[in-house]
């Protein structure tokens, strides 16, 4: 691999830092991002070796499925320009541990069989083991805190204040890396110093509103910003201080070697339009997003002054939204987040790819944006060089995007389609960039009610 000679950047790492500051670099930069079983599809396809045991991959903290670093030998083979690493769940990788029927510290809504395949996460978060005709995912089936929001108040913050939350100081949380041996600092150290590769950082769960889902119940959560505010103003609280405290963890351990990090993963929308009106996100969420976000940002500048904040939301989130998670500032006087991702292809078309360059590509870059609902796991070859084009002309312009899937990459996606991506981003995302649009592109030009 080469080695970064005295801080000269290699090309891979200067296109990613241009991009993400709304510079033209020579090239899109790409990476991916995908499950253990894409992972190890791909491995696979590609004729590497691997550990053919999913629960013997360090994945990072544990969601609804396990995300996994993509190996350095991996993003030199394909050529990518960046890679990614998560802190690992208190206790370590992979985070979960079985946990059975008699054990169970609440009572589950469903019933459970005897012989189900049943596991606890660090946050008390309760799932099953759902499989599918090539692995399978962790369904949750029991939510910690599901009843505390419809006790008296005084009794359900006793429950918040007496819960086991995780510990984002725990050391099981830094002690390994994609490198069997290496301790995340000496990784993140080593990605910097003897890669070409820039380098993206998560830490924690992330997630208040996500999170606050996964603790109290996807389908109660709606009905606790009306009929218990209180209950979950405080567990946002407590949630937003966990966030702070994980980042502040991992950039204490390894911030000067992060170029960006990932923040509060969520899902704030559907596919259509999101889940909370403008007013209630304004009241109820946004000054917890400010606060974890600039307490954040203002701590990783101290260790890295051009380190940059990204967010995540899948779904149609608002621009109102977007607009007002900008607005927040950190002492240093910049805006609290840099970069969205994963832009949807699928969400509806006011909150498409093309509409969030045009309303705030002058802002802050993008990250994602190949479809991997339907494209990359279903079309041809050419579908996939088609939506490549499409998305570099849509985005790319003027700098401010980074290519890759637009959720993670899974058991489902041809390794042919996932080189076709790559290779068309390589000869298509050259700069500069086309004028005229590819075919099937979104010009925005009958949009007029998103023009500047």
């Amino acid at each position: 691999m080469a080695a970064i000679i005295e801080r000269v950047l290699s090309p891979q790492r200067k296109r990613t830092f241009d991009a993400m500051n709304l510079r033209e670099p020579d090239r899109v930069p790409v990476a991916l991002w995908g499950t253990v079983e894409g992972y190890q599809n791909l491995r696979r396809g590609l004729g590497m070796e691997l550990n053919e045991n999913p629960m013997n991959y360090r994945t990072g903290s544990t969601t609804w499925t396990a995300d996994v670093s993509f190996e350095l030998d991996l993003a030199e083979k394909l050529d990518l320009d960046f890679v990614r690493i998560s802190v690992s769940p208190p206790g370590g990788s992979p985070g979960f541990r079985d946990i059975r029927k008699g054990e169970f510290p609440f009572a589950l809504d469903i019933n459970v069989p005897d012989d189900e395949h049943i596991n606890v996460d660090e946050w008390g978060v309760i799932r099953k083991w759902t499989p599918h005709e090539n692995g399978g995912y962790w369904e949750m089936v029991g939510y910690p805190l599901l009843h505390a929001t419809s006790a008296p108040l005084e009794e359900g913050l006793e429950i918040l204040k007496s819960f086991p939350w995780p510990d984002p100081r725990d050391e099981g949380c830094f002690h390994d890396s994609p490198i069997p041996g290496m301790d995340m600092r000496t990784y993140c150290k080593y990605v910097q110093e003897e890669t070409p590769f820039a380098l993206m950082g998560q830490a924690g769960r992330g997630g208040l509103f996500e999170q606050a889902k996964y603790m109290v119940g996807y389908a109660k959560i709606f009905s606790d910003f009306i009929e218990s505010p209180e209950f979950l103003e405080e567990l946002l609280i407590k949630l937003t201080d966990l966030e702070i405290e994980f980042n502040k963890a991992m950039i204490d351990v390894c911030g000067e070697y992060l170029d960006w990090i990932r923040m509060s993963p969520e899902d704030l929308a559907s596919e259509k339009t999101s889940f909370l009106s403008l007013k209630m996100f304004q009241r109820q969420l946004m000054p917890h997003y400010h606060r974890a976000f600039t307490e954040t940002k203002d701590y990783f500048l101290k260790k890295n002054p051009n380190g940059k904040i990204q967010f995540h939301s899948c779904g149609a989130i608002p621009t109102s939204f977007m607009e007002g998670l900008l607005k927040g500032e950190t002492p240093e006087g910049s805006q609290c987040i840099d970069g969205f991702d994963p832009v949807q292809p699928k969400a509806a078309r006011h909150s498409g790819p093309r509409s969030k360059k045009i309303m705030l590509g002058d802002r802050m870059f993008f990250y994602g944006g190949i479809d991997v609902q339907e494209t990359l796991p279903w079309g041809s070859e050419e579908d996939v060089r088609k939506e490549v084009r499409q998305r570099i002309w849509e985005l790319g312009k003027g700098g401010g995007y980074l290519l890759s899937s637009s959720h993670r990459l899974e058991h489902d996606v041809p390794v042919e389609n996932t080189l076709a991506m790559i290779d068309e981003a390589h000869e298509y995302g050259v700069y500069p960039l086309p004028e005229q649009p590819p075919e099937g592109a979104d010009v925005g030009d009958d949009l007029p009610e998103l023009q500047r």
